[in-house]
Parts: structure tokens; sequence; C-alpha cells
């Protein structure tokens, strides 16, 4: 090592991060937040790199003057799906889509079956528009792009690292992001690119570990210090990577959304996971494999109630404590709650589908706000048990949850009650800052501090029969999709 301390990012769908950590210790120094800024085009939501990229760097440059000859990495995590294509000059030559967007619906209603279920079995992922391909598809026939040389996709690591390196490399969880990675045989795919009619226009780059050097800045835009650069790899996973996720816990990655999370040294992919459009890949420790399902409603649920409310954030904590001890107390009646299924932004598993709208029933004239948090905080609990019934539930232990919900106990204690398993809370700030950091340094470790939430019978049982009637709403909601033509 040429310093003894790392510098990690990690740029999130709401917000960004750069921390600056001690490598033998996990120690935080510093660290700096920022909103991940966004702008709209004619179609749909971009994630602003411009700005995104003068914050990034501009905190970059404050640590390394002030930590002169002592900084040894940069290690990058994010979100996965989004990213650019970079023509042989380096040059980027379109914008940067948000990984939500639906601009690029129409390449994937388009597919038939027979070439979904190929799709499913070379990736591991069901075909949707969050995925990295169709935004290329998308780029290449609405942009009018020149298509007469090579264009290379970069995923958002890929590029900053590209950015301070001037070297194009991606990793195995970013790669398993695109739906144009084969994970048996760890290459990318000619036949779905040819599918998509891309295989003499679009090249990936090639494949590394989570954690091994990209490049040094001596060679991009911080050329005065010899510091290297890494890709740490798609958020959830390299927070999973954090906390030490083991094969009998399921990881609850919370945030904007939230993701479930399950490790194995085999691979997951089958036609039973394929009807429950759970998304397969490779894990930033690449001898073993993940199944992996995100639920694109999770904290933003709360950011809507707040909004709607006019609740600022500390009345909204406020409000979850004061309803967490009316729970513990047995003064809330879940079966008189509201029931909503939190699809503000589509839907995941098993019904994965970005036409699925938001539902809340059971409204009565004596409603208030309370009653709508706290049918939020049970649908939110309703929607990761349903989830969750797509994984291999009888194999796994507990619930492990990092994130914000760490904060909220009646979330926590829902989802113990809904899922009746052990909960275990990870008491760690940003789990996919210090993913990142053990990333670069896998022999570092040290404790880590939980706390334990356990399900109580009763509410167990009430939570069931809620599901039961969730269940059938969620039918019902699914038939009127389905007679509207929805697909995807």
């Amino acid at each position: 090592m040429s310093g003894n301390l790392a510098i990690t990012i990690d740029v999130g769908t709401t917000n960004s991060k750069v921390s600056l950590f001690e490598i033998t210790t996990g120690k935080l120094i510093d660290r700096e937040t920022f909103q991940t800024d966004k702008k709209e085009d004619t179609f749909g939501e971009l994630f602003d790199l411009e700005s995104i990229w003068y914050r990034l760097s501009t905190i970059l440059k404050t640590f390394i003057s002030t930590n002169t000859g002592n900084i040894d990495s940069i290690n990058i995590s994010s979100v996965g799906e989004a990213g650019v294509l970079v023509d042989n000059n380096g040059d980027i030559i379109t914008p940067l889509i948000a990984w939500y967007d639906k601009r690029a619906t129409k390449y994937i209603d388009c597919l038939t079956d027979e070439e979904k279920e190929k799709i499913y079995d070379i990736t591991g992922l069901p075909a949707h528009t969050n995925y990295s391909l169709p935004k290329i598809k998308w780029m290449v026939e609405e942009l009018k792009i020149s298509t007469s040389q090579p264009l290379t996709w970069l995923n958002i690591p890929d590029l900053l690292c590209f950015f301070l390196t001037r070297e194009m490399k991606t990793e195995f969880s970013m790669a398993s992001r695109t739906l144009c990675y084969d994970l048996n045989k760890r290459q990318w795919s000619k036949e779905i690119l040819k599918m998509f009619e891309l295989e003499e226009i679009i090249c990936f780059p090639e494949v590394v570990r989570s954690g091994e050097i990209v490049g040094y800045t001596d060679s991009g835009e911080l050329n005065k210090e010899h510091i290297s650069v890494r890709i740490a790899g798609h958020d959830h996973m390299v927070g999973a990577l954090g906390i030490g996720l083991e094969p009998d816990e399921l990881l609850n990655s919370t945030g904007t959304t939230e993701g479930l999370l399950l490790i194995s040294d085999t691979n997951f992919n089958d036609n039973k996971h394929l009807e429950h459009s759970l998304s397969n890949g490779i894990y930033t420790r690449p001898q073993y494999y993940t199944l992996f399902s995100s639920m694109p409603t999770g904290g933003s649920a709360f950011a809507w109630y707040q909004e709607l409310f006019n609740k600022s954030n500390l009345s909204f904590l406020k409000e979850c404590e004061n309803l967490y001890q009316d729970y513990m107390n047995n003064h809330v009646k879940l079966n008189d709650s509201l029931l909503f299924l939190p699809h503000l932004n589509g839907s995941g598993a098993p019904f994965k589908n970005s036409k699925s709208k938001g539902l809340l029933y059971g409204f009565k004239l004596d409603t208030t706000s309370k009653d709508i948090l706290l049918g939020i905080l049970v649908g939110l609990s309703l929607e990761m048990k349903y989830v969750a019934n797509c994984f291999p539930l009888e194999s796994i232990k507990r619930l492990a949850v990092i994130g914000p919900a760490i904060n909220n106990s009646l979330w926590l204690q829902m989802k113990a009650d809904v899922l009746n398993m052990e909960v275990k809370v990870i008491k760690m700030d940003e789990a996919v800052s210090f993913g990142a950091l053990k990333s670069a340094y896998p022999t570092f470790s040290t404790k880590t501090a939980y706390e334990k939430f356990s399900p109580n019978p009763k509410r167990a049982s009430e939570m069931h029969s809620l599901l039961e009637k969730y269940t059938r709403l969620y039918n019902v909601k699914k038939q009127l999709i389905n007679g509207e033509g929805g697909k995807n």
C-alpha cells in the first residue's frame, strides 16, 4: 500500500457519498454527501452526469489535497443498469439515462416469449426496461448516433474509473445487470446482442473482480497523485459484502428502493425463478452467485407521505416512534389497517411490471394521516413478504437489514412479524461504503454491531391474515393492468 487511507464512492439514486477511511481500522475519517442530481428530457429522466462528476471530482480533490501521499485507493460502487456509450476517442455520445426510466419499453414489448426465455437462460435476468441493453437499443435507434465505429457501454462505476484512469473495465456484479452477460460462460453474449441487432455496433469492456485495480490516477483527471482506482460493484451486492452476508441469511437492503438478496455457490437460474421474475447474477466474490429482487418503492413511500402532508423529517420520525409504542403495547389493530400496495414506481417480483401503480384501500371519512402512515408501513412489510415468498425461505434463518430502515423500529418489528423470522439489524451507517473498502482489502475485518428483532406470534398471525387480503387485492390489480395491455 502506498498510503493508509482509502476513498469510497457510492452513487445512489437519491444521494451520493464520498467517504475517507483508515484502512487498517475501518475508522471513518471524513464523509461528504450530496444529492444525486437529475434532469428531464423529452422522453423521461436522466442522471445529470456533468453535475454529479463536478461534485465528485471537487470532493476527491479536497480529500486528496488534505491527505497528499497518504491515499492508497479510490473504490467505486453505484446503482446498476445506468450508463453511457463512449466512442473510440473516449468521448461520451449519449445521456446518462436513469435506471428506472421507461423510455425503452417498446424494445422489451416486441420480444417473443421464446426470446425472453432465452434471455433469462443466458443472463439470469427477466427481460425488463430497467436493464442496460434496452436503453442501449433506444439510444442507437432514437438518438440517431453514428454507428460507423463500435461503441462501448460503460456503467456508472466503469465511467468514473475511466475519468480517473482512462482505462475501460467493468466488474462481475455490474455486468450481471446489463441483460447481456452470460452467467455460465462468463462472457458477453453475442447471441443476445444479435437478438437486439446490436452485434456490429456495441462492445462491452473486460470484466474484472470486485476490488481489482483498474488503473491509476496518474493517467486521468487527478494525475498529480498515483492512487489505484477500483470498481467495487453494484450497490446492493457491495452492501452485502460490507456486512459479511452468509448463505443462510436474506439481505434486505433499504433506501429509496428495497432489495432482497441471497447468495450461494450454485446458480439459482431455473424456470421457477423465471416465473417469479427474480434476477440472477454474480456476486462481488465471484465464486458465489446471487438471487435478487428489487422492490421499486421503499423509503420513497415515506418521502411521498411527508410531502403529501407537509411533514418534516423530525415530525415523521416522532410519528413512527409513537406508532411503534402503540404497536408494541397492542394498541394497533392490524386487521383494521389500510391496505397499501406500494407500487409507486412499478412493481417487482413476482409481477415485475413498470406499468403497475400504487393502491391504497380502506379509506373512511375519519381516516387520518396517522392511519395512512400505518398503512404504508404495513404495506411495505406485506410487499416484502410477497416478494420473499419467491425465495427459498426454508433455507434461510434470518433477515439481515441494512440502510435507513435500521433507524425505524416499527418497520423492523413488522419485518420480523410478517416473515415470522428473526431480523438482524446491522448497526452500520453506510454498509455499501464499508463493502467498497472490503472489496479492495479482503483481509480487512472488524466487528460489526447488530440488534435483533424477534417475531411476535400474535402479530405474525395477524400479518398472515392480512397477507391473504393483500394477495387478493394484488391479483385484482394484476387483472386490471393486464386488461389494459400492460406487459412490462
